[in-house]
């Protein structure tokens, strides 16, 4: 059944199908879409092309509490399908500047760093008009200018609907951890969340 799956996914084959945000995990060849999204504490803009078993990702988010810009390239893997389930891991790369604002976080700090990210998608059709998504992913924020770093893996879930044409609405939230050394400190281990509200545009 598997070995059918991906003979699919490389040929193409696959029905069209809704979503642009967070789902489907990764897109079907020959499909592409943009996407923005607001909430806390990130906000982000991205554009997400199917080739099939890979799925090509770029995305620039700005976060709100920090006041830092990461912008980022990436890859999904389309490794797992069965029937209306999708599953993705994800690897992507990234630089951040961060302007050291404490206005949100006392334990933040200025730096330009690379910031890789690992994680897993998966989503599942509920209807032809709604699907669930979920997500893990870990950001790691790797300073390069001073010494420190910054972890935050988050858990999350949320649901996406298809408004008509090609719009779809994205509403997720993510809960985790995050720990962070800042120069001369020691790491500090803290809750963490977000949450997101996005509009998907599917271009075909």
């Amino acid at each position: 059944m598997i070995t059918t799956v991906l003979l699919t996914l490389i040929a193409g084959a696959e029905p069209r199908v809704t979503g642009g945000v967070m789902a489907p995990a990764s897109l079907p060849a020959g499909t592409n879409a943009l996407y923005g999204f607001v909430g806390a504490p990130e906000l982000g803009v991205g554009y997400r092309q199917g080739f099939g078993l890979v799925e090509f990702e770029a995305r620039g988010i700005f976060n709100l509490f920090e006041v830092s810009v990461i912008g980022e390239v990436g890859a999904k893997f389309g490794v797992f399908q069965a029937d209306k389930f999708k599953l993705a891991p994800t690897v992507a790369l990234g630089l951040e500047l961060n302007s050291g604002a404490r206005y949100f976080d006392r334990f933040n700090f200025g730096f330009l760093g690379l910031r890789p990210r690992l994680g897993v998608n998966a989503s599942y059709d509920f209807t032809d008009t709604i699907s669930g998504v979920a997500q893990v992913e870990i950001p790691w924020s790797i300073a390069l200018t001073v010494q420190g770093f910054q972890v935050t893996p988050l858990l999350g879930a949320g649901a996406e609907f298809h408004l008509g044409g090609s719009l779809s609405l994205l509403v997720s939230a993510h809960l985790g951890f995050d720990a962070t050394r800042e120069p001369l400190g020691v790491t500090q281990f803290r809750p963490a969340w977000a949450g997101r509200l996005g509009i998907g545009y599917r271009l075909f």
